[in-house]
């Protein structure tokens, strides 16, 4: 019987093949985790309790100042500074200011197609769009720092087929909470997802990167994608060399399968208080925003910034509306200076914010009570942005810019 990509990325790591069900003791190729409270200050106690005061490859291991970022209080420059000593103590590599880990861990080249990365976040996910596994572990991450192997259940598959195009005003964002729509939020549940077929070729990068982000919220455990010449591009553009290409056996074996027609996904919104609540945009139509925010390591790329702007270019958004635009990275936002975008959103009314996961978690741009968001972040969930009587919903960049403009839901398509 053939592997899927998965089965393929666990059999390397363990250097045997081992199939769905089985626990293996697997040695994650990357280690990474972020500067949150409760998570790098408990590892580094964590640690000295155990007695361990140096690990055997602290080349695995990557760690990430990426929230309160810059920090706004003492108690947050503590964590910073809590997090830049467990760094240096172990030998652990860090990133500080750098943007969002789940991105930047690409960026730097770290990532190549087959490898295995853990995080306590299952965000990390987003890697899977250049053909690795990456898993968020939660409280099983001491086990990684400790030992630099975690025990896991190898998961199922779910295979997901793409076909035909996008059509004009639709995102990869609208084709995930599309695939919420027909399959439900448990479609994938405890599996991995894995993205191929003939439509995944017209996605761009920036596209599939959004996809494999948001895969818990279809109760995937990550998700992954077929390589080809898109991953090669952005591979060779970030200087990764000697990897395999991946993608299934003919004769792979799937829990359920799928197919997606591309060109019949429509703008969707996700509305509070869940992930799950995904309707047509028909069903809010003229809904009164007071906030939009495109970014989060979700959907903070130059080309979430392009689909904003084929809207904003030459328009403003309303009085009284405040448009947060959060480059993912500060690569991103470099990127965007060059291309010219920041000075095109600033014209068009947009605050355009340093790279932080800040305004995803409310602590910065925060949402007061009755206020209304529509969002590119990752949850909709009561308090997530700021207060919890304030309403969260999730959409497009083409959509939150068309929102922006009116004031009021509004579909992009009738904008473009």
């Amino acid at each position: 019987m053939g592997q899927t990509i998965a089965e393929k990325v666990f059999s390397k790591n363990y250097n045997k093949k081992v199939e769905v069900g089985e626990e293996r003791l697997f040695s994650p190729d990357i280690i990474t985790a972020y500067d949150y409270p409760g998570y790098i200050d408990k590892y580094e106690k964590q640690l000295e309790e155990l007695n361990i005061h140096k690990v055997k490859n602290p080349e695995k291991f990557l760690l990430f100042i990426d929230h309160f970022y810059p920090a706004g209080t003492p108690k947050e420059q503590e964590i910073h500074q809590i997090t830049r000593r467990f760094s240096k103590k172990y030998g652990f590599k860090l990133y500080e200011g750098a943007g969002i880990g789940h991105q930047v861990i690409s960026e730097k080249g770290y990532i190549k197609p087959g490898e295995f990365v853990v995080h306590f976040d299952g965000h990390i996910s987003t890697i899977g769009a250049l053909g690795a596994i990456g898993i968020g572990i939660r409280n099983s991450m001491i086990e990684a720092f400790a030992t630099e192997q975690v025990s896991l259940v190898v998961p199922p598959t779910v295979r997901i087929n793409l076909t035909g195009k996008l059509l004009k005003g639709v995102t990869s964002r609208d084709v995930f909470h599309s695939i919420i729509k027909q399959i439900g939020p448990a479609g994938c549940r405890l599996s991995v997802i894995e993205y191929g077929g003939p439509g995944l070729k017209s996605l761009e990068m920036d596209e599939r990167f959004t996809l494999c982000n948001l895969a818990m919220f279809l109760g995937g455990v990550s998700a992954v994608m077929e390589t080809d010449e898109v991953t090669h591009d952005y591979l060779e553009t970030h200087n990764v060399k000697d990897y395999d290409d991946m993608y299934p056996d003919n004769d792979a074996e799937y829990l359920r399968e799928y197919t997606i027609q591309l060109e019949e996904v429509e703008p969707i919104i996700v509305i509070p208080p869940t992930p799950a609540n995904t309707v047509p945009i028909s069903e809010v139509l003229g809904l009164t925003i007071d906030h939009g925010y495109i970014g989060s390591c979700a959907s903070g790329r130059i080309k979430d910034f392009q689909q904003a702007l084929e809207i904003l270019d030459g328009r403003h958004v309303a009085e009284s509306f405040r448009l947060n635009a959060v480059p993912t990275t500060t690569n991103i936002q470099l990127q965007m200076s060059e291309l010219g975008l920041t000075q095109r959103l600033i014209k068009a009314g947009a605050l355009v914010q340093v790279s932080s996961c800040d305004f995803c978690i409310g602590q910065m741009g925060a949402l007061s009570d009755g206020e209304r968001s529509v969002s590119t972040g990752t949850l909709n969930v009561p308090g997530r942005m700021g207060s919890n009587k304030a309403e969260i919903y999730t959409a497009s960049p083409y959509t939150i810019a068309a929102t922006a403009i009116n004031g009021k839901i509004t579909d992009p398509r009738t904008m473009m």
